[in-house]
């Protein structure tokens, strides 16, 4: 189920892009398939021999199938999110999973009780929450996200999470890639990231409903959600 619905995922922004690959609603191929607008010596003929390579995980990047010519798999991304080349920082742990031409996919994991307060991106995503429940934050209305929701945001849309529940979530996030990306690039810019968010941490920087006032909107959200205060005012995890 996890696999079936993080395809629907990518398909969804890639649609979103322009970019499908299937040609169902790209503009580079007008006519669906069955009314001609294929050459039919395309369909049927017999692929180029491409010998399938299984790259192991390491500590930049999760294992994943090279399946064919620009074609990569990764079976669970559960279980990538949770390779060594993933990274903490007060914000989640970060994974990187795939790399593609034109876009990036990476997980986010949520553990109980972290908070992030509403802020701007410079690029938009996509964002498919496999799963768990968390609450996701834009102008100041919140909405509880549980596993099977999917949303988008634009670039320079403020946008923030809180995860007030037991589970914690877990979300695939899919993004253009910019020129240079990486699995190293991206390990990299994560070290920096906790780096920066480890200093503002420590001076102040607010991250964990432990840190919030009783009666901070959040809290109060997720009192009504049936969200367990205790476990809210729990230690922040190291």
């Amino acid at each position: 189920m996890v696999r079936r619905m993080a395809r629907v995922l990518l398909c969804c922004a890639l649609l979103s892009l322009g970019h499908f690959g299937c040609g169902h609603g790209s503009s580079k191929h007008p006519h669906p398939h069955g009314d001609g607008g294929h050459p039919s010596s395309t369909h049927g003929a017999a692929a180029e021999p491409f010998e399938a390579t299984d790259h192991a995980a390491s500590a930049i990047a999760p294992a994943f199938t090279e399946l064919g010519p620009g074609v990569q798999v990764i079976d669970d991304a559960s279980v990538a999110a949770r390779s060594d080349s993933s990274t903490f920082t007060h914000e989640g742990h970060f994974a990187p999973l795939l790399f593609g031409e034109d876009l990036r996919a990476f997980s986010i994991r949520l553990e109980p009780g972290m908070f992030l307060a509403e802020h701007p991106h410079p690029s938009g995503s996509m964002v498919y929450t496999v799963q768990g429940r968390w609450v996701l934050c834009s102008g100041g209305n919140r909405r509880v996200m549980d596993a099977g929701s999917v949303f988008h945001f634009a670039p320079n849309a403020p946008t923030g999470w809180e995860a007030p529940f037991p589970e914690g979530a877990e979300l695939l996030i899919v993004k253009t890639l910019e020129a240079g990306q990486d699995y190293a690039t991206y390990r990299d810019d994560m070290a920096q990231l906790a780096a920066k968010l480890d200093d503002e941490h420590r001076n102040g920087g607010v991250f964990y409903f432990h840190q919030l006032e009783p009666e901070h909107p959040a809290v109060v959200f997720a009192r009504a959600q049936g969200a367990s205060v205790d476990q809210l005012l729990r230690p922040a995890p190291k």
